[in-house]
């Protein structure tokens, strides 16, 4: 009799061999030494719609014959003599040709095989295959590779495009990388020309280079780059319509198009396409969306930096015209000048004699015919005389002042109160006692001869209009500026022949920092109105009030004109009837 104990594991071995027939989530087959099916389990009878009834007793390669074919007889010779088999996905896919269970995945159920030696009193008695079905887990596994081969792709392209600064130049190379990854055969890029917009073949691969001439100008594809969405075109070879015409004479099975647009602005189309397949997966197109994008801004970037360089090197050319010509209208202006310079001076030169002449002349006349000459005729003489004087006068300002607008300017340190000294020594008393020097004169970078000019003329300018009840009243300070104050007169006399010469190295800097000296020389005279403050300056030009004072009308257009030769400027604050103000400013020491 049986034990408890054996009875028990007997129930449990039956239990198993009921779930492996029942409901086991993989097929499970035994086989005789003959290869004839034994048992058939509720796993095979599901997945390969064959009943165990109609099985049972048949042989395995007589009900499946491509097993021959595939030469997979030799795992079941080697279980009968005791050695296993694991048969994957990898070389044969399957086992047995079943249905695949999912429905968008056209072909066979992906197995993987155990093929084992059944044994039985440790002898082999027949085979057992143990058939896992691994479709969807090998179908994830081909995604997941599929999405990381494209992500490679598309990181490879956006650092290619990034890192190329001429990326029209390296597309070639970049597509046919992308066509060999996506297995496409075939591609087209078309380009806007910049200036008229057409649109034109810049690059293809994959065709006979005979037919690259029919893709030139292709209107199928010109249509599509006028649109901002991607078109496919599946199954190419079953249209009849005489626009594919092209695309079934390069043997082409379907294609994608997709317009590429950079700042909204279309400027050109990618193509590719393949020959051996009819349609264009969704995700493929997805991806070459993507790198169609990144193609765009990369083209965009190349056209704008080209623009930018066009811009640059035309603005280059206009400035390097611009100055040439500013040269050259400088270099005559400078010329005309030097010759109205020398011919003022010549001219001023040469009437001095005919001048003297007529006032010797004149002198003559009223000194040896005096007894003679009727007294109208020696009052018309004495007028005669003073004329010429009153000439003499004029062209002595006037060579004058064209020889500080001819010599040459060197600028130093001088001090002013000394250069005042000066001045006034060579002045009538009544002159030195009416000027008023308030301490102290800060010291200016200048040149000592112009500067004297320029206080000579404001010190003669002071004592010479004031009103004749009027008692003569000069005071000469000066103080520390910080900027540059412009010249009361607002037009030059001449452009400035000189530019102003750098402090020298090592002189420390003023209080507060100030860069220019201010020196006034101020008086209780006429004054001038405010409407006559910057004419002046101007060569022959006086004051409305000046009329009935003696004067050429050069004496503050030598000052101006001086001043502007050291790079300093000069001005006037005053109103008629309450003195004037006059100020020139020039570097500080």
């Amino acid at each position: 009799m049986s034990s408890p104990e054996d009875n028990q594991a007997s129930k449990r071995e039956t239990a198993l061999l009921a779930w492996i027939q029942q409901t086991a989530p993989y097929g499970v087959f035994t086989l005789d030494t003959s290869f004839r099916v034994q048992s058939w389990n509720g796993w095979m009878e599901t997945h390969s719609g064959i009943r165990s009834a109609e099985i049972i007793g048949k042989e395995i390669f007589t009900l499946f014959p491509d097993l021959r074919d595939r030469k997979l007889v030799s795992p079941f010779e080697r279980a009968l003599n005791g050695e296993s088999s694991v048969l994957s996905t990898a070389l044969h896919r399957y086992l047995l040709p079943f249905a695949s269970p999912l429905r968008e995945l056209e072909g066979h159920m992906r197995q993987t095989a155990r093929i084992t030696p059944l044994v039985l009193d440790r002898a082999v008695c027949g085979v057992v295959v143990v058939i896992e079905d691994v479709t969807q887990r090998e179908n994830q596994a081909e995604a997941l590779s599929r999405q990381h081969r494209r992500d490679e792709v598309l990181s490879w392209a956006l650092a290619h495009l990034l890192k190329a600064d001429e990326p029209k130049k390296t597309i070639r190379q970049l597509f046919f990388k992308i066509a060999e990854h996506l297995d496409f055969d075939t591609f087209f890029l078309y380009f806007r020309d910049m200036a008229t917009g057409a649109l034109g073949l810049y690059a293809a691969g994959g065709i006979a280079p005979g037919l690259e001439k029919d893709f030139a100008e292709y209107p199928l594809l010109a249509a599509v780059a006028d649109k901002r969405e991607m078109v496919i075109f599946d199954d190419v070879q079953k249209h009849s319509e005489p626009e594919y015409a092209i695309l079934k004479n390069a043997g082409i099975a379907a294609a994608v198009a997709i317009p590429l647009f950079a700042n909204d602005h279309p400027i050109g189309l990618l193509c590719f396409a393949t020959w051996s397949r009819k349609t264009i997966a969704t995700d493929e197109s997805d991806l070459l969306t993507t790198i169609a994008q990144y193609l765009a801004t990369a083209v965009d970037r190349e056209n704008t930096s080209l623009e930018l360089q066009r811009a640059k090197e035309q603005l280059s050319n206009d400035a390097q015209l611009l100055e040439q010509k500013v040269q050259e209208r400088t270099s005559r202006l400078q010329e005309t000048i030097s010759e109205l310079e020398t011919f003022s001076y010549t001219l001023a030169h040469d009437l001095k004699a005919p001048v003297r002449g007529m006032v010797g002349y004149c002198e003559v006349l009223l000194e040896d015919f005096a007894g003679v000459l009727p007294p109208d005729a020696s009052a018309i003489i004495e007028k005669l005389a003073r004329t010429p004087k009153r000439m003499e006068a004029l062209i002595h300002d006037l060579l004058h002042f064209s020889e500080v607008s001819r010599q040459e300017v060197l600028l130093g340190p001088v001090e002013v109160a000394p250069i005042i000294e000066n001045v006034l020594a060579l002045r009538v008393p009544a002159i030195r006692q009416a000027v008023t020097i308030v301490s102290p004169l800060h010291p200016v970078r200048a040149q000592k001869a112009l500067l004297q000019q320029v206080l000579s003329n404001l010190i003669d300018n002071a004592a010479k209009f004031v009103s004749p009840q009027a008692k003569t009243k000069i005071t000469i300070f000066s103080e520390l500026m910080s900027g540059v104050t412009p010249s009361t007169r607002s037009r030059p006399l001449l452009f400035n022949s000189v530019e102003p010469a750098a402090p020298d190295a090592g002189t420390p800097p003023l209080e507060n920092q100030a860069s220019r000296v201010r020196i006034w020389v101020t008086d209780e005279g006429i004054g001038i109105p405010e409407e006559a403050h910057q004419k002046i300056f101007g060569i022959f030009e006086r004051g409305v009030t000046a009329e009935s004072y003696e004067g050429t009308g050069m004496g503050l257009a030598i000052v101006a004109r001086a001043m502007q030769r050291m790079g300093g400027t000069c001005g006037v604050e005053s109103e008629l009837g309450k003195g004037s103000r006059f100020w020139i400013e020039l570097p500080a020491v």
